[in-house]
């Protein structure tokens, strides 16, 4: 007899986004060739004219279940929730600002059956622009530090040993899934991306709308540079010095290098806690 698939439960998160999300929805019931899986909407308190569109996306069927937040909670939380109540052997954090491809997820998920000690696998994201000219070449299946929460792939199993996302040093946004890679890979399991699974990807909407600009930049740098301090050792963040470096010279060209410097200073201030957030990391072998 055929070993039964595994179920995997698809969170995608909201908030105003219905023109996104809208697409999302349809692009994954057309294009998802794989049986056994659920989608999770979680609504991070959206105006009213969402909240009718989901109800009625819901009675279409492209929504299983609902969670309506009354306030925007953030991607860890919110996600959080989503794990909470699905029912699937994987969870799969998806974007509302995405379009899955054909064989998206069945793709992903024989990537990881192929090997017990992956921990999460990334999607193939791809700008909508390069998408639409074939402007991409697909690769070979890589081994990486961290993948991108906007199409990732997580089992259950691993997810329940390390714990969930860090919604508590990574609100609203940004850093909350690289500490997340990070934690898997001190537990043992390995972080990989396959080309296979392709998503199209239109890049930070939400965020954009909610932060602003400088903000946006300021918050992602802080809470990139915190994920590393959390769980790198000294010779893992010296390998990351040139890209840092490249990220110094270009917020210079692009005038954003005072929100650069605001970003480490605040980690600066904060010093005292994440070391012992790191400590809390090292001792429970990427567990919190």
């Amino acid at each position: 007899m055929a070993e039964k698939e595994k179920m995997v439960s698809v969170i995608v998160l909201n908030w105003n986004g219905w023109g996104f999300l809208n697409n999302c929805l349809k692009s994954i019931k057309k294009n998802t060739v794989y049986g056994r899986y659920e989608v999770i909407l979680v609504d991070n308190g959206s105006e009213k004219k969402d909240v009718e569109n989901i109800k009625k996306a819901k009675k279409k069927g492209l929504i299983d279940r609902v969670i309506y937040n009354k306030e925007n909670k953030g991607f860890a939380f919110a996600n959080n929730q989503g794990f909470e109540i699905a029912k699937g052997d994987y969870y799969y954090m998806l974007n509302n600002d995405t379009q899955v491809t054909r064989g998206w997820l069945k793709e992903a998920v024989k990537k990881a059956e192929s090997d017990e000690g992956i921990g999460a696998v990334g999607s193939r994201l791809v700008q909508d622009v390069d998408f639409e000219k074939g402007n991409f070449k697909t690769g070979a299946d890589r081994e990486v530090l961290t993948t991108c929460g906007a199409a990732m792939l997580m089992k259950k199993s691993v997810v329940k040993e390390i714990g969930v996302l860090d919604a508590g040093n990574f609100s609203p946004i940004y850093g909350e899934e690289t500490d997340w890679c990070y934690r898997a890979r001190r537990a043992g399991y390995k972080i990989v991306e396959t080309d296979k699974s392709r998503v199209v990807h239109y890049g930070s909407v939400d965020t954009k709308r909610q932060t602003g600009k400088e903000w946006q930049y300021t918050l992602m740098n802080e809470n990139r540079i915190k994920a590393m301090l959390y769980n790198l050792g000294p010779l893992e963040f010296a390998r990351h010095i040139p890209g840092l470096g490249l990220i110094f010279v270009q917020s210079i060209r692009d005038g954003m290098f005072l929100f650069l410097l605001k970003s480490y200073w605040r980690n600066m201030k904060n010093l005292g806690h994440t070391l012992e957030e790191r400590r809390k990391r090292v001792k429970g072998k990427g567990r919190i």
